[in-house]
């Protein structure tokens, strides 16, 4: 992996971003550091890198884009995936936003503001970089994205262990669906949500998205790229108009495989999250 950094006063807009984007092969990361907000653009190959940097130097009419601007002639900085997880930082809580912490049975505390999961056989315990990019996501999608549409209703699609449903019902109050097609999973899903009080509103099932007959104001599917190409289109006709879409679970080198059905199926890209070369994404039903 190939990557550079730039850095800038101001916020970059999404728009600069999502040109790029479809364009390129790359991904972009942007976060405040010190006062000032630092980019990342990642590069699987050094010639897209190349095709990236000599596009931004030479495309006149492109300047006015703020990332194009801070090009210039960048330090091309080698990436490197490093192992996330170990048994020590598997049992320490996650924190999620500034209100919300994913913890053990035996950690907790009792405060509202906990997500109660315990690290068992079920994927998902909020250590792992696609889950914690989806929270992530979850709330940018709550206090961002969906200010002038309520969340009423949501599918999870592979749920696991229902993390990701435990904390869309906190932060969303809505009417929650998880379906997973393993049966081990569903059961602790259902134990995961006996441990959070207060919380009853979320039907786990042994299901397949194929038999679900609802549709949806956001559809989570942090699962397999093959699931996710398979079954693209499967999730645009089960989203309601101007709904969301939160899509994790593959590596970056396999994101070019998305681009063409994210177009064919009349989604625009809303945000995107890179973590030691996992992707997720939220996008919207055009």
């Amino acid at each position: 992996m190939y990557f550079i950094e730039l850095y800038t006063s101001k916020e970059i807009p999404e728009n600069d971003f999502l040109f790029f984007y479809e364009n390129f092969n790359c991904i972009f990361t942007q976060y405040e550091e010190k006062e000032r907000y630092k980019v990342e653009i990642i590069f699987s190959i050094k010639y897209d890198l190349d095709l990236f940097i000599s596009f931004c130097n030479n495309s006149v009419n492109f300047k006015e884009n703020l990332l194009a601007s801070l090009v210039g002639n960048p330090t091309v900085k080698t990436f490197k995936s490093e192992e996330a997880d170990n048994w020590i930082k598997f049992l320490s809580p996650v924190s999620v936003g500034s209100n919300y912490k994913i913890i053990a049975p035996w950690d907790s505390t009792g405060s509202n503001n906990e997500i109660i999961i315990n690290p068992s056989i079920a994927f998902g315990t909020g250590h792992h970089e696609t889950t914690s990019s989806c929270l992530e996501l979850l709330l940018k999608i709550k206090y961002i994205f969906s200010l002038e549409k309520k969340i009423d209703s949501i599918l999870d699609i592979g749920t696991g262990s229902g993390i990701l449903s435990i904390f869309s019902l906190k932060v969303f109050k809505s009417q929650i669906t998880g379906i997973d097609n393993d049966y081990d999973a569903i059961e602790q899903a259902k134990k995961n949500l006996k441990l959070n009080t207060n919380l009853s509103n979320i039907d786990f099932q042994l299901n397949e998205l194929n038999n679900t007959k609802n549709t949806y104001d956001l559809i989570i599917a942090n699962i397999s790229i093959e699931y996710l190409l398979l079954n693209i289109y499967k999730m645009y006709e089960k989203l309601n108009p101007n709904s969301f879409l939160l899509i994790s679970g593959f590596l970056f080198t396999r994101i070019s495989s998305l681009n063409l059905l994210l177009i064919e199926e009349k989604f625009s890209i809303m945000s995107i999250i890179h973590k030691n070369d996992w992707i997720s994404m939220v996008i919207k039903k055009k």
